[in-house]
Formats: structure tokens, sequence, C-alpha cells
């Protein structure tokens, strides 16, 4: 998005390198903003995605998408970590009630009983109610088992059975259940950002902002000794 050769003597051309070194720093932008979050568990890239007229538009040319590559899936030996081996989410419902969509499935539970994200909000079974265990497992590590389609059952000490908790909620983009769903306990889904490939990106990306400052610089000297000449009295 260097746009040199479109200027002009009106001043235009100022402002068509301004839009581009707009639209330029807001992709800069989005790759920092992976880079930042790349040991956040369950994190999805954001790639910049830039639409046409960008020197109409500057920043506003730019949107983003969300990568749904699924990242690293590593072993973490705790029985409230989970990791989705499919596209979807698990959903939590935030301390507003809104309810809100991530990939990081580590939580625990409080002394209530309730299954919680590590920021302390409830997660949402399939049919969308809080799960909350009837008692507390004694021995977590041993006592508690989720299956693959998300089926929580804890042993009791008492009864000497498995009883079923509830079914962890796993839905798409749009909040629907997902098609696919498959749950690995004890594991962790890394963020699906890389970071070689996010620093090579901004490479270009700086090339192309310094290029128009040098378009801008220029025009704006044009400008201002077209300005001193035109107060010269004649």
């Amino acid at each position: 998005m260097i746009f040199k050769g479109r200027v002009s003597n009106d001043g235009d051309g100022m402002m068509i390198a301004t839009r581009g070194m707009l639209a330029t720093v807001k992709q800069i932008e989005t790759h920092t903003t992976n880079i930042a979050h790349f040991g956040l568990p369950g994190y999805q890239r954001k790639e910049a995605v830039v639409t046409s007229f960008v020197e109409h538009l500057g920043a506003n040319a730019v949107d983003e998408v969300v990568s749904t590559e699924i990242g690293r899936i590593r072993k973490s030996n705790n029985p409230l970590d989970f990791a989705l081996r499919h596209p979807g989410y698990f959903q939590h419902m935030n301390t507003s009630g809104s309810i809100e969509l991530t990939r990081d499935g580590r939580m625990k539970l409080d002394k209530d009983g309730n299954l919680l994200s590590l920021a302390g909000h409830k997660i949402l079974s399939d049919g969308g109610s809080p799960i909350q265990f009837t008692f507390i497992p004694k021995n977590p590590d041993r006592d508690i088992t989720v299956s693959a389609d998300g089926e929580i059952k804890v042993f009791h000490v008492k009864t000497q059975q498995m009883v079923n908790m509830g079914r962890i909620g796993v839905v798409s983009q749009t909040g629907t259940i997902a098609d696919k769903v498959d749950i690995r306990q004890g594991h962790v889904e890394d963020s699906n950002v890389y970071l070689q490939q996010e620093f090579t990106r901004v490479v270009p990306l700086r090339r192309q902002f310094e290029a128009n400052r040098q378009i801008f610089i220029t025009q704006s000297d044009v400008l201002s000794r077209t300005i001193q000449e035109l107060g010269r009295p004649q």
C-alpha cells in the first residue's frame, strides 16, 4: 500500500499517504496483538484483511478475521484442563450475565462445586445452564473423568459409583451446538500464533509505512515551498 505516483498539487498526495500510514499501522497492530497473546492458551490469531479503496478509507479499509486453525495441544495432567480438538468454543457466563465463548479450557472448582473458568466465570453445560457438582471430590486427579463428548463423571466414595455431573457445552461461533465435539481432558490448547510468521509479516508493513511517510514529507515540503512562493511580493 504505497501510494507513490498518486500525488497532486492540491495536497491530495499528503492525504493519501496519511491514509496509507493509518492503514499500515492498523495492520501492524493486528500482528503485535497476536504476538502479545502468543502465550495465552486458546487464543486465536487475528488476520488483517485489506478491502478496496484504501487510499480513500485509510484505517477503515482494514478489517480483521479470526483464524480457526487448531493450536498445539499439550498435556498438562490437570484434570480440569480441557482442550478442543475440533473447531468450537466453551461457554462461560461473565459477572454481567452475558455469555462469552472461549477455547481456553482451563477450569477450576469453587467451594460450592461450581465449575469455573480461571477468571471465575461459570462454565455452561450443553443445555445452557451453569455446571455445579453436587459434591466436591477429595482427589480430583483420580475421581473426575470427562469423556470426549464432554460428559462429566465423579467418583462418589460412599456409594463407590461414578456420578454424572452434566456435560460441558461446546458451541460454534454462532452459538449453536457444535457438530463435532472431541474434548481432551488433562490437556491445554496453546495459541495458534506462530511468532516467526508474525514478525516476518511486520517487516514489509514497516517498509510500507516508511515509504508513505517519505511521500508525506516530500509533499509537505513541496506544499510549504509553494506557499512561501505565493507569499512573496511580485
